[in-house]
């Protein structure tokens, strides 16, 4: 074999090598996103998205109608201590995700729990924890569940990781318990057009009142009870703290 021939063997012999290497290496591609329409924008594995109105119309205004305890929706409330002890749907657990609780700066809290300007330090919650809790309280799989936060973010990476957990019916309410501003163009006196924060209600205030979650614009009954069963009691003193 003259030395030509043995250079452009080398040569294949070393692509070879090179692309089986890696080949072997390579990241392997991100799975297609199955749909971006939660609120967020953020990527969702989960079943779909439900309304509050349809999560209060499945979860309190049906409880008890659905034959079988497995098909009786269950909404896992996300937000933290404070949030939920502020208010929350009628027989909601609360399963805190991904923090447990937040220590406020000085601008403290808001009406609904949550840290009115910033946070100091938090008390975060482990991925797999918030699954193992859950499914301590849901071992069906199959049974319906519908994550809620204060804005439609936080309960959809909630959503996600009871979707991993292999929970097959999981749903994230859209809006949230507080909700968010809804916003529409503007037509400005120097003939632009600017978005701004609707006023939903017509009052000429805004306000909470114009949050489009379960609490405020929709005025869907809430409770402030904190039952034991529904609490989440690794951490029950949090309900206690006043801050």
């Amino acid at each position: 074999m003259n030395v030509l021939v043995k250079t452009k063997f080398l040569s294949l012999a070393l692509s070879a090598l090179g692309a089986a290497a890696f080949s072997g290496t390579a990241p392997a591609e991100e799975p297609p996103c199955p749909f971006h329409e939660n609120r967020s924008g953020l990527c969702g594995y989960y079943h779909s998205e439900i309304s509050p109105a349809r999560a209060f119309a499945d979860t309190v205004a049906s409880r008890g109608k659905w034959g079988s305890p497995s098909k009786q929706p269950v909404i896992i409330d996300v937000r933290s201590t404070p949030e939920y002890k502020a208010g929350h749907p009628e027989h909601a657990y609360n399963v805190p995700y991904p923090y447990i609780y937040q220590y406020c700066d000085e601008a403290g809290r808001a009406p609904d729990g949550a840290c009115a300007g910033g946070k100091v330090a938090e008390i975060a919650q482990d991925p797999a924890a918030f699954a193992d809790y859950v499914e301590s309280l849901v071992p069906d799989k199959s049974t319906p569940i519908y994550t809620l936060c204060r804005t439609g973010v936080r309960s959809v990476n909630a959503a996600n990781v009871l979707t991993d957990r292999g929970y097959t019916n999981v749903r994230n309410i859209w809006e949230g318990f507080v909700g968010i501003y809804l916003t529409a163009p503007q037509k400005q006196a120097d003939g632009t057009t600017k978005t701004v924060s609707v006023d939903i209600n017509h009052d000429g205030v805004l306000n909470d009142g114009d949050k489009n979650g379960w609490r405020y614009h929709q005025a869907l009954p809430y409770d402030t009870r904190l039952l034991p069963p529904l609490i989440y009691q690794p951490y029950a003193y949090l309900y206690d703290m006043a801050d």
